[in-house]
């Protein structure tokens, strides 16, 4: 595959992987419903009251979304600093399904650790698309 091709189809998963995580944020915060969705924590929740953890919720699905597109773009554009921003938003993901495990469909929870998981390994191995 060309490079070229790559690096743009790389950058566009990082990218449509963060604004996946809309699912997150938009119901939390009350701007959209989306079926099969919801903010309840299994930790959050219990503690600190629907309201609170909403809150929660949306601020912490929101960061990966900011992350994943700025990594996107940063590594598109061969920045160096892809590399953390794209492992902050993967950790970041990572802890927001543990909290809302059972807030998210089973497909989409499985794709989002996956993505997680292989943008970690792009970093820890120092992956380049050249």
């Amino acid at each position: 595959m060309n490079p070229d091709l790559f690096k743009l189809v790389a950058a566009g998963v990082v990218g449509a992987h963060g604004i996946g995580h809309v699912m997150g944020w938009l119901p939390a915060w009350g701007i959209a419903r989306i079926d099969g969705v919801s903010s309840r924590s299994w930790l959050l929740t219990t503690l600190l009251g629907d309201g609170p953890t909403r809150a929660i919720a949306g601020l912490i699905w929101l960061a990966p979304t900011i992350g994943f597109l700025v990594a996107a773009g940063g590594f598109f554009a061969e920045q160096d600093w892809w590399r953390p921003v794209a492992t902050a938003s993967a950790i970041v993901s990572l802890l927001a399904i543990a909290l809302f495990w059972e807030a998210l469909p089973v497909g989409s929870r499985i794709g989002a650790v996956a993505v997680d998981l292989v943008v970690i390994g792009a970093v820890v191995t120092r992956w380049s698309p050249a």
